[in-house]
């Protein structure tokens, strides 16, 4: 009666040891699963501080386009309150001198007249009229010298008008550019938290699999205890052969502890002692 129950007890226990050891494998296999998606999280997490960085910066450039658009729409505004004055000095300069004529046309006239009797031959009767007519244009044009740089203002106003339009809608489109830009990031930052989200759940869902794993190796654990407790009070000399067995797995335990340390040691780039070494050949002896 006592060997059928030593046999039948050693056949329990070594079942129970071989359902401990796989619940452990099962458990190993989730952890590292657990350890990559860490790992996804910590990449996704520095590309999410990348964007933050990068929005930071995006937010100082956008404010200094603004300015300079700004700046140039100002001074077109006053430039046009410049101009509009200017037009209506120049029509008070008209009706108050009579001028008809634009005096950059009557200056542009008595060029070309001057030219014609200095390199062409006309007669004495000719040239006299032609004398004549530039005296008259010049009396024209001395009237018509307040008007004169009136309108070489009013040209120069209307030049720098267009310059700080086109400077303003350069800014403009460069505003556009990085908003364009910045709303395609922005897709980019969302699917990022998207993926996190995704991330943490599977990371929890492993994480419950892994505690129900516990409570499995436990309770596992706990019925193999009670029979080596059982079997030593039948067969003393088993309790010494369970002591073994127990350091051993102690040692395993300790190994697979460290090993989790010099792994996040590798991940993290962290330079490994001898000591680390000597633990990760530990634990590949373990799992030949």
């Amino acid at each position: 009666m006592e060997k059928a129950e030593l046999y039948k007890l050693k056949n329990n226990i070594n079942l129970l040891r071989s359902n401990l050891n796989n619940i452990n494998l099962t458990k190993r296999e989730k952890l590292r699963e657990i350890q990559k998606i860490k790992s996804e999280i910590r990449q996704i997490l520095n590309k999410v501080n990348e964007f933050k960085t990068k929005k930071t910066s995006f937010f100082a450039e956008l404010e200094e386009l603004k300015k300079q658009r700004e700046a140039h729409n100002t001074n077109v505004k006053n430039l046009v309150s410049s101009l509009k004055e200017l037009n209506n000095q120049t029509k008070e300069i008209e009706k108050k001198f009579k001028i008809r004529y634009n005096p950059l046309a009557l200056k542009e006239k008595i060029d070309k007249i001057e030219e014609k009797i200095e390199t062409e031959v006309i007669s004495f009767d000719k040239e006299k009229k032609l004398m004549a007519e530039i005296r008259k244009l010049k009396t024209d044009f001395k009237n018509s010298g307040e008007l004169f740089i009136i309108q070489e203002k009013t040209e120069k106003a209307s030049k720098d008008i267009r310059e700080e339009r086109e400077k303003a809608n350069s800014f403009h489109n460069q505003i556009k550019q990085i908003l364009n830009k910045n709303k395609e990031e922005n897709k980019e930052f969302k699917n990022l938290f998207r993926q996190l989200d995704n991330l943490r759940k599977i990371q929890e869902g492993k994480q419950k699999e892994v505690d129900e794993i516990n409570k499995n190796f436990e309770s596992f654990n706990i019925e193999l205890n009670s029979k080596l407790t059982e079997i030593s009070k039948i067969n003393p000399s088993f309790k010494e052969s369970n002591r073994k067995e127990e350091r051993k797995k102690e040692e395993e335990r300790i190994i697979e502890e460290k090993s989790k340390i010099v792994e996040e040691k590798i991940k993290n780039k962290v330079k490994l002692t001898t000591q680390d070494l000597i633990v990760m050949q530990g634990k590949l002896k373990n799992e030949q």
